[in-house]
This record gives structure tokens, C-alpha cells and sequence, in this order.
């Protein structure tokens, strides 16, 4: 699968997966297509660069690519990573992604989060609860029935809000003819809106709001903006960590359950080569810059030696998972997509811990790069 940009990505949510998780389908060829009579019995996971849904996904979808389309009903949630993400069909969760342009054109039960260069909900889009946003552009045409939250650089509203609206906008809005908030004369606000931002925004004559206005250049009275934006964060590398785990899988099962079950075996050793590794790695790079002819070889193992720092925490995360259907779902233990799911996103949620977080991420990553050094190391040994 070709390396596409993406804006990677609240890890919590991920935790709380729905009973159909153990009824799902896995689909990573490189056009994922659901036909319009097609019904997935359960969750879908799709990863690939096109994924088109027009059928029935009587769980949730759990997709990554570069285009991601959904013209089918879905009814859980969507929790999806692409370039483009364009929601047409009827979702009867949450709506969760993250993308470069977002586009939500249709009725939503639950909530939507959405993160994206540019957010749009489209005047066809009815969201059920409530909305959060975050970004640089977003548009809201549709209706909001809840509160709309958001942190973006710039906000125009011409739809409908059911309760308030809260955002944090443009920080240094320099250019005068940006304006950050545009709340146009349709719009109607049932609550309060306060927004924060370097400048006042613009409320077009004719636009309803039928509670108080709060303007303020102070960050003081929006600390809950700062909560919102930090667990975005986290969500953004629970989501990246989820899409390199399921091409990981997809093309070296066999390979990870022999690693993961060498990494369980050799755990000590693992992580003391894993941060001889981490440390040794670099110096031999900057070793091999000194010879000039080295150069290029310097920069492909400082290359390799990042990816397999990325990597290393998502095998810890699916060893984690994978004793936890051991000891509690033994009739699952062989999945490694939800051993995935459910231990990396334990291993994101503990490297959040105040004080001890850092040092469990370091402690994953030495294990993991452990385990990939004794894998290697085996191979070699094998050809010799």
C-alpha cells in the first residue's frame, strides 16, 4: 500500500467496542468495494487506497486509505483515517475521523468528531447529538442538535444549533481579510456561542442566537478547549498506530504471531537489546557521516531505524492484546485484529500517565525493537 498523507490521530472511545466486534469482515486489498446488496454481518475493518461502502454495516466501520467514500447505511459508528473522507449514508452511531477534507452529507444519530484541513457539514447533514471539530477550516450547514465544539483557524456557520457553541479560533489572524468566525444571517443558535480568538468575528444582521455572545482574547476561560485538543492527540496516535498495525497484518501475520510470541518469551532480553539499539543506532550513523562515502548509508539506517521505532510500540500493543483474549476470550486469542485494537489502545492510554507515561513508552519501544532485532537475527542465522 503506497504511503499516503494523512493527519493521524479519543483513544478511549476505541475501548468501548460494541458486541458485534466478534462477528466482522477484513478487507485490505488495495479497492475495497461493499456492493449496494452487500450486508456485513458485524464490523468491517478496510484498509486500501479507494474504500466505497453502498451496502448494509450492521456494526461499525474501521477503515484507513486515501479516498473513503460511505453511500450505504451503517449502524454503528464510522471511525475512519484518510486524505478525503465523504460521508453520504445514514449512520446510526458516532461519526469519527480524521482527514484531510471531510465531508458529512447525511443524518448522524450519535456525535461526530472530525478532524481535517477542511470540515464540512453539508445542509443535508442532521447530527444527533453533539459536533466537535478540529482544524483549519470548517463549515456548518446543516443541523446541530446538541453543542458544537471546536478548535480551528477559521469557522463559518449557516446552519442550525440545537444548544451552544463553543470554539477556539485563529490565534494570530494577521491578514484583516481573514475573518475567523462568519456566523451568516440563516444561522440560528438555540444557546450561548463563545468563541476565543486574536480578533472579533463577524455575526451577519438577520442571524438568530437566542442566548448570550462571549468574545475574549484570554485562553483562561477555555481550558476545556486545551482537554479537547489534548485528547484529540490522542487520538490521532491511536488512530495512526491502528492503520500501520492493520498493513502490518494484512501482509506479515504469520511473521508478527513469531515475533510477538519470541518478544513474550525473551521479554528481559528483549528490552535490554531493544535500547542497546535505540542508543547504538545513532552513533553509528553519525559515524558513517564522516566518512562521506557513508552518507547514503547513514540515512537509510536512521530511515529503518525510525519505522522500526514506529513499529515497535504497535507489536507491544498487539502483544498486550493478544494476552488479554488469552487470559479472558480464549475463543478470540487467535485475532490479531482485535488483539490489535484493544492493546494499543491500552498502550496509548497508559503512555499518557502523568510522571510514568514516558517511561512506558520508552519500555514498549526497547521491547518492540528488541523483538524485531532477535527476529531478524534469527533469519540470518537460518541463511547462514
Amino acid at each position: 500500500m503506497k504511503k499516503t498523507s494523512l493527519l493521524i490521530m479519543l483513544a478511549f472511545l476505541l475501548l468501548i467496542l460494541p458486541s458485534t466486534v466478534l462477528a466482522f469482515s477484513v478487507n485490505t486489498n488495495n479497492t475495497v468495494f461493499i456492493g449496494e446488496n452487500d450486508v456485513i454481518e458485524g464490523n468491517l475493518y478496510a484498509a486500501g487506497q479507494s474504500i466505497t461502502v453502498d451496502g448494509h454495516v450492521k456494526g461499525d466501520i474501521f477503515c484507513a486509505g486515501r479516498t473513503v467514500i460511505v453511500n450505504g447505511l451503517v449502524d454503528g459508528d464510522v471511525i475512519c483515517v484518510a486524505e478525503a473522507i465523504v460521508i453520504n449514508g445514514e449512520v446510526g452511531g458516532s461519526v469519527r475521523v480524521a482527514g484531510n477534507a471531510v465531508s458529512i452529507n447525511s443524518n448522524v444519530a450519535r456525535n461526530v468528531q472530525a478532524v481535517g484541513a477542511s470540515v464540512t457539514l453539508s445542509s443535508e447533514a442532521n447530527v444527533g447529538w453533539d459536533m466537535f471539530l478540529a482544524g483549519v477550516f470548517g463549515e456548518i450547514h446543516g443541523k446541530v442538535n446538541g453543542d458544537l465544539h471546536g478548535v480551528v483557524e477559521q469557522l463559518i456557520i449557516n446552519g442550525e444549533i440545537g444548544k451552544d457553541v463553543r470554539v477556539r479560533l485563529c490565534k494570530e489572524c494577521h491578514d484583516t481579510k481573514t475573518m475567523p468566525l462568519v456566523v451568516n444571517k440563516d444561522a440560528v443558535i438555540h444557546g450561548n456561542l463563545y468563541y476565543t480568538s486574536s480578533k472579533a468575528g463577524s455575526i451577519k444582521e438577520g442571524a438568530t442566537i437566542n442566548g448570550e455572545t462571549g468574545f475574549s482574547f484570554s485562553d483562561k476561560k477555555h481550558k476545556k478547549h486545551t482537554a479537547f485538543a489534548s485528547a484529540w492527540e490522542i487520538l490521532f496516535s491511536v488512530f495512526s498506530s491502528l492503520l500501520i498495525g492493520l498493513v502490518l497484518i494484512s501482509f506479515w501475520r504469520k511473521e508478527i504471531k513469531d515475533l510477538t510470541n519470541k518478544m513474550l518469551a525473551k521479554k528481559g532480553a528483549s528490552i535490554g537489546w531493544g535500547a542497546i539499539v535505540m542508543f547504538l543506532t545513532p552513533i553509528i550513523a553519525l559515524i558513517l557521516l564522516f566518512t562521506l562515502i557513508g552518507i547514503p548509508l547513514a540515512a537509510i539506517l536512521i530511515g529503518v531505524w525510525l519505522i522500526a521505532i514506529c513499529i515497535s510500540k504497535i507489536l507491544v500493543g498487539i502483544l498486550i492484546g493478544r494476552s488479554m483474549l488469552e487470559k479472558f476470550y480464549q475463543s478470540k486469542k487467535d485475532s490479531l485484529i482485535i488483539a490489535m485494537i484493544i492493546g494499543v489502545t491500552i498502550l496509548c492510554l497508559l503512555s499518557t500517565i502523568p510522571f510514568i507515561g514516558w517511561i512506558i513508552c520508552l519500555t514498549a519501544i526497547w521491547w518492540g525493537l528488541g523483538g524485531i532485532y532477535f527476529h531478524f537475527k534469527k533469519c540470518d542465522d537460518k541463511n547462514d
